[in-house]
């Protein structure tokens, strides 16, 4: 039975995650309203090119975002730097209903991808300092859930309602993230880096719920001091092993993530999926691809503590390469009729690409990023993450229609699959289990690691 304090660990996560849900949103936007544009059923019409840019601009502005997220994470706290995304937010969704021009669009995506960039760099690292051990692999699985569940809402509803109506009931939910952002509690790690300790005694004892957290205290201002006792540069980052290991296992899971299919699956689906579905439209598979996002990063959310997040990881990778491939070969040998027969198979592997995609892959880098970093370098860390998570995103997504016209989809996917199988083996090799470990034991194993190769590397020398 939970106590007080992992209901309220539990409560702040959601909140927090509300960020992610509205960056959710916006990644389903597009997969709702091109049919509105293309139909000029919009406050104003938009060319194809004009169209294009809409689409990818997002990721732009999420390429920037995390550097600048990571100073003022540090500057002006966990909780203040959540929070200041709620105005961000109100003002992309306000750019929609206000000013209806392409350009009013490209900033408002621009905007939504600045405010994903830095909810990728701050909320991992706030939960990740606010949560138990026994619980903070779950906690951080909500930061994926929140994300796949605001794609689906858009979805579901944006085929039901007109442009404005949506863009309107889209504009609701930063207005809630920011009301009730404002009133967490902020990480007792940055207030101990802060030199506040009776602060950080207060916020401590109310993530815990009550009780006395003296001993914790001692132990995270003692891992506090020592982490601070030299002030980390990305420099400093370069040049130690143990955190630079860290950081691979980190980008490496995240480039996976991002260049593994999920972005060019998500924008593509209609151009993707063949017209001779067999069960259900292009829409009604849509739908089904971002409630099994959901419904898996559920069950992913139990498993990860229990699991671990290695295997959940490997796995997850295996899976999508065996998926990305059997796209690839029904795009080769079925790339004039459709698939005839096996019209069916595209559309299973659509629906299998999301489950095994939301059971591992999807989540664990955000949960391996709140855990495996210093307190004092933990920002300049998950800033490099969101940018791989960016960067990734934008270069599938603008050269896969390239790409595609010109070679075919089973290029793309041939792709897919070399990223897919490559992180797995990556992981296979050199991630580490952190399930259920405090963060000094993850830093010592991080240091075992690594030791005997220097050691080995003196000896050598001599």
């Amino acid at each position: 039975m939970f106590n007080t304090g992992v209901y309220r660990q539990i409560y702040v996560t959601v909140v927090a995650t509300l960020s992610i849900f509205i960056s959710g949103m916006w990644l389903g936007w597009p997969s709702s309203v091109v049919e509105k544009f293309v139909k000029h059923e919009t406050d104003f019409n938009a060319t194809m090119d004009e169209l294009s840019w809409i689409v990818s601009t997002m990721d732009l502005g999420n390429v920037i975002s995390p550097l600048i997220a990571g100073n003022l994470m540090d500057m002006f706290g966990r909780k203040p730097s959540t929070a200041m995304l709620g105005p961000l937010f109100m003002i992309t969704w306000a750019l929609t209903l206000w000013v209806p021009t392409a350009w009013a669009l490209y900033l408002a995506r621009a905007m939504a991808g600045m405010g994903k960039g830095m909810s990728y760099t701050v909320v991992p690292v706030y939960l990740g300092e606010i949560a138990s051990p026994a619980i903070r692999g779950a906690l951080g699985s909500v930061f994926c859930f929140q994300l796949h569940f605001g794609f689906l809402v858009e979805a579901i509803v944006g085929p039901l309602v007109s442009y404005r109506t949506l863009n309107t009931m889209s504009a609701v939910v930063p207005v809630l993230f920011f009301a009730a952002v404002v009133w967490l509690p902020e990480s007792p790690y940055y207030l101990l880096k802060r030199e506040r300790r009776p602060e950080a005694a207060v916020c401590l004892q109310w993530f815990r719920g009550g009780g006395d957290v003296d001993h914790e205290l001692d132990l995270m201002s003692e891992n506090v001091r020592q982490e601070m006792e030299n002030r980390a540069t990305f420099r400093e980052l370069f040049s130690s092993p143990k955190d630079m290991r860290a950081l691979a296992i980190v980008v490496a899971a995240c480039a996976t993530q991002r260049a593994g299919g999920i972005s060019c699956i998500m924008a593509y689906s209609a151009l993707i999926l063949p017209d001779n579905a067999p069960l259900l439209n292009k829409h009604q598979s849509v739908m089904l691809f971002a409630i099994m996002l959901v419904v898996v990063n559920s069950v992913a959310v139990v498993l990860v503590d229990r699991v671990g997040r290695k295997p959940l990881l490997f796995i997850s990778e295996v899976g999508m390469g065996v998926v990305t491939l059997m796209f690839a070969l029904f795009f080769y040998f079925c790339q004039t009729d459709g698939g005839g027969w096996f019209g069916w198979l595209p559309y299973l592997c659509h629906l299998s690409f999301a489950c095994l995609f939301a059971a591992g892959v999807g989540f664990v880098p955000v949960v391996y990023l709140g855990e495996m970093f210093p307190v004092n370098i933990r920002s300049h860390c998950s800033a490099i993450a969101s940018i791989t998570l960016a960067f990734c995103s934008f270069v599938t997504n603008k050269i896969f229609l390239f790409v595609s016209n010109h070679y075919g989809f089973y290029v793309m996917f041939l792709l897919f699959t070399v990223v897919n199988f490559s992180g797995a083996f990556y992981t296979y090799m050199y991630a580490i289990e952190t399930k259920g470990k405090t963060f000094q034991e993850i830093q010592e194993q991080l240091q075992d690691i690594v030791s005997p190769r220097r050691e080995k590397s003196e000896h050598d020398d001599i």
